[in-house]
């Protein structure tokens, strides 16, 4: 428990004077959480401002559709440990919930249901060497969501992302 609230200061300290140089670096001692940290904070779709998701909405198990716009990977359930290093990143940037079907928190009019929201799933990460590719989602409406994968790379013992791999797909 020490070790992972060590390294959860120390990417938010490495986080912090990456934003002084105007970039937002995301790391973590696993690819998952460092891809949905850097979809929210850097590709969410608002531009170079900051995030405007006061709720993630998580869901709980791996999001087949994330990295593409058409259904084409696999589903699990995310492991207790994964779980674990989501909610610590992102709870780190605002409130996190971890939901099971994410059409039970669209609305009719495709939005979701809380203000300020935002829907986020990962995939199956594929591994290389000392490089992580790990495909998102992010869903906050009809018209605001996008599909991307992650190259990240291992740098001193944590998940940083150095780029995006192959196509990204937004609504």
């Amino acid at each position: 428990m020490k070790i992972r609230a060590l390294t959860l200061v120390m990417s938010l300290v490495v986080s912090a004077c990456a934003a002084q140089t105007g970039q937002t670096v995301a790391t973590s001692n696993s690819p998952l959480p460092a891809a949905l940290v850097e979809l929210v904070t850097n590709d969410h779709t608002f531009g170079s401002g900051p995030s405007p998701f006061i709720v993630h909405l998580v869901l709980d198990h791996l999001d087949p559709t994330a990295g593409m716009s058409e259904a084409s990977g696999l589903s699990r359930p995310l492991t207790d440990e994964e779980q674990e290093q989501i909610a610590e990143a992102l709870q780190a940037i605002g409130e996190m919930r971890w939901i099971q079907d994410s059409g039970d928190w669209i609305s009719e009019d495709l939005m979701p249901i809380l203000d300020s929201s935002v829907i986020l799933g990962v995939g199956e990460p594929r591994m290389d060497g000392t490089s992580a590719f790990v495909p998102v989602s992010l869903w906050c409406g009809g018209t605001c969501g996008t599909w991307l994968t992650y190259k990240l790379d291992l740098v001193a013992g944590l998940w940083e992302v150095v780029g995006i791999d192959g196509p990204v797909a937004v609504s």
